[in-house]
């Protein structure tokens, strides 16, 4: 080879080089970080499919990212998990029973036709009513009218105080559809075929069950200033969390929520990927049922509690998935309400001990000095089955055998709700591992769901008749010091009986090509995740 020819070999490969290196790093959908110019769609994964495009059935965390896009309600929660106004432009509580909202007499459906007090009073009614059996109809069981009032005024009167109704309109429970169109649908409503008409940034375009859901920007939004900045929004559903990771590496997604906890690190490591997080108000746990031997005796239960090496499994397998715990069921993100003096609380609260001789002790006053045989019942994910095996471990040194059983998510779900029950009509498990999060920013939010009697959500089936009556009297009560102190006196009580084991305080996340910006992530996501303002880093 001449020189010439040397010369025109090594341009050659410089250029190949070069064209290399810039298809490996040219826009989001190659896998690089920068965002295509000429992009007009923003894609979501998601790690299943969605319950029905219908707010009365947006309770979860892949159903909500979707249907909060679509409609909206009288008020929202802020980035602080504030209550702000949305759809009502101001309200007010008038007393402990009486709540008015001004509704905005400015908005817009997709469709085009005006949203009116009709489609208010219709939509909050529509949750209410048995008939429609809407997962959040228990959201206004102290709900005796729902009235309008004036030209744009509603009223909503309770039957009896309740602290928490205040938040509510800022769920999916007070979100507004449009009463023509769902009565045109009926009962196709939410479903690929009938879809969805809202008065949110997007509307609704199609469902491919178990693949995708298809939404577009509404020209008619009624909010200018919050309009969105991609033409399309796409859900894609990759329920297996390897290739929804893979997904987003390689740029086939630019978003995931909730992403898998075990898989943290790698998307932490990941230089064209920005993970954000922040404090949850959910607890994950393990729940003895009380109510079956040997589980009924509160030694056995502390025994337990004892013999778990909590701040091994926070260190070796939680790690960032999570906050540690403490004796009480929530984050200190749920002290909304005298902050001061709930960290007070927690400061004297006890403290749980690894003490695996104090264990056995429990267990041989408790009648079991040779331990015994349980089942913990937990859901196939990654996480929870390590820490199964460190708690199978740890028990076996105070003599008990814990065989683990586990189960499809859906089947988990109707056991933790008491949807499947024994001969003799009793939770059918030993303990089970589960979590909960509490719906509101109010430290109420897990602890009437968890420790309330005969409340479906309290997988310890735990009956305390004196927590009973404390979690009602602070329900009704408007003045927050006597709310505290009824909680408090409930705590007191609680943190003695230990019908759970808090595990840790799962930590809110979401992924996203670090060339894209405007999600928010907060513990009231799930209220409150939009996509609207989601947009180039490039472009401020």
């Amino acid at each position: 080879m001449n020189r010439f020819s040397r010369l025109l070999a090594l341009l050659m490969s410089l250029c190949l080089m070069v064209s290399l290196l810039a298809s490996c790093g040219g826009n989001t959908d190659s896998g690089g970080s920068t965002a295509d110019a000429g992009k007009d769609t923003f894609t979501v994964a998601l790690d299943s499919d969605i319950v029905k495009l219908d707010p009365a059935f947006a309770y979860d965390f892949t159903t909500n990212p979707v249907v909060n896009q679509i409609t909206q309600g009288l008020l929202t929660f802020d980035e602080d998990n504030q209550l702000q106004p949305m759809l009502a432009s101001s309200w007010e509580q008038k007393d402990d029973l009486t709540y008015v909202y001004q509704i905005r007499d400015d908005v817009t459906f997709s469709d085009g036709s005006a949203m009116t007090m009709d489609d208010v009073l219709y939509s909050m009614n529509r949750i209410k009513d048995p008939a429609t059996a809407s997962y959040l109809s228990w959201m206004y069981d102290n709900v005796a009218s729902i009235e309008q009032t004036g030209d744009w005024e509603l009223t909503v009167t309770l039957s009896t105080p309740d602290a928490t109704w205040q938040y509510v309109p800022a769920t999916t429970a007070g979100h507004v559809i449009s009463k023509a169109y769902a009565e045109q649908v009926g009962d196709k409503l939410g479903t690929p075929e009938g879809g969805l008409v809202g008065t949110g940034p997007y509307k609704y375009v199609s469902w491919q069950n178990g693949s995708s859901v298809q939404l577009t920007r509404n020209e008619n939004y009624w909010n200018k200033d919050d309009a969105p900045y991609f033409d399309n929004l796409t859900f894609k559903i990759i329920t297996e969390d390897t290739t929804r990771v893979t997904a987003l590496q390689t740029g086939d997604v630019d978003c995931t929520v909730a992403p898998p906890e075990s898989m943290l690190d790698v998307l932490k490591g990941d230089q064209n990927l920005t993970l954000t997080s922040s404090p949850g108000f959910g607890v994950s746990f393990v729940a003895f049922n009380t109510q079956k031997e040997p589980f009924n005796n509160v030694k056995v239960r502390q025994a337990i509690y004892d013999a778990i090496d909590l701040d091994t499994i926070q260190s070796s397998l939680i790690k960032d998935a999570g906050e540690a715990s403490t004796a009480l069921p929530s984050s200190t993100a749920l002290f909304t309400i005298e902050t001061d003096r709930w960290n007070d609380y927690l400061s004297k609260a006890p403290k749980h001990t690894y003490d695996v001789e104090a264990a056995k002790a429990l267990l041989a006053e408790a009648g079991y000095p040779d331990g015994f045989t349980c089942s913990l019942m937990i859901a196939d994910s990654s996480l929870r089955n390590s820490m199964a095996l460190a708690i199978q471990e740890q028990l076996a040194q105070i003599g008990i055998t814990v065989n683990i059983n586990k189960v499809s998510t859906d089947e988990h779900t109707a056991y933790q709700f008491g949807e499947k029950l024994d001969a003799n009509g009793l939770r059918d498990y030993d303990m089970i591992m589960a979590g909960w999060e509490a719906d509101y920013p109010d430290p109420s939010g897990n602890l009437t769901p968890l420790y309330q009697g005969g409340n479906s959500a309290n997988a310890a089936a735990y009956q305390n008749d004196e927590v009973d009556k404390l979690i009602a009297d602070q329900a009704k009560s408007s003045d927050p010091t006597q709310r505290n102190d009824d909680m408090f006196q409930a705590f007191d009580i609680i943190t003695q009986d230990v019908p759970y084991v808090f595990l840790y305080y799962p930590v809110k996340n979401i992924a996203m090509n670090k060339a894209y910006t405007g999600v928010t992530m907060n513990a009231s996501w799930i209220w409150n995740i939009h996509f609207q303002s989601v947009h180039p880093v490039s472009e401020g």
